[in-house]
């Protein structure tokens, strides 16, 4: 059984509105979670509620002005939405200063992303960010 309609829509809905301004990063957390939503960086961090959610990303470990989000596919079963993609973080004029591959699991619930987990190369990462800070 493949994904509804609505599903899928309310998963590309989200992703457009983390990069429409440099605020939608910050703004969708309000909008798409509910306070019990569960985002686990698989690795990384895990999250409850869109407060959380903000705190972690605004602590990212290399500063950026907004991101930008490339090649998005989305599929799903039932109440889950499977998406993969790239994440540029970007400098103010749109530079790129660092990408990560991310495939993701969202499910959704009363019209809310009430979890996911993302999936990346972790050590990757790690060693990408210890470029940037050094």
């Amino acid at each position: 059984m493949s994904a509804t309609t609505y599903e899928t829509v309310l998963v590309r809905e989200f992703f457009d509105a983390t990069v429409a301004t440099p605020e939608g990063f910050w703004n969708s957390f309000d909008a798409y979670f509910d306070v019990t939503t569960v985002w686990e960086n698989v690795g990384v961090a895990r999250t409850v509620g869109p407060n959380e959610a903000a705190t972690f990303a605004r602590a990212f470990p290399i500063p950026f002005d907004h991101m930008r989000i490339e090649d998005l596919v989305l599929s799903g079963v039932g109440n889950r939405v499977y998406a993969e993609w790239l994440d540029h973080f970007c400098a103010h004029d749109g530079t790129i200063i660092l990408t990560v591959r991310v495939l993701g699991v969202m499910e959704i619930e009363g019209g809310k992303i009430v979890r996911w987990r993302d999936y990346f190369d972790t050590a990757g990462f790690a060693a990408a960010v210890g470029k940037q800070t050094t």
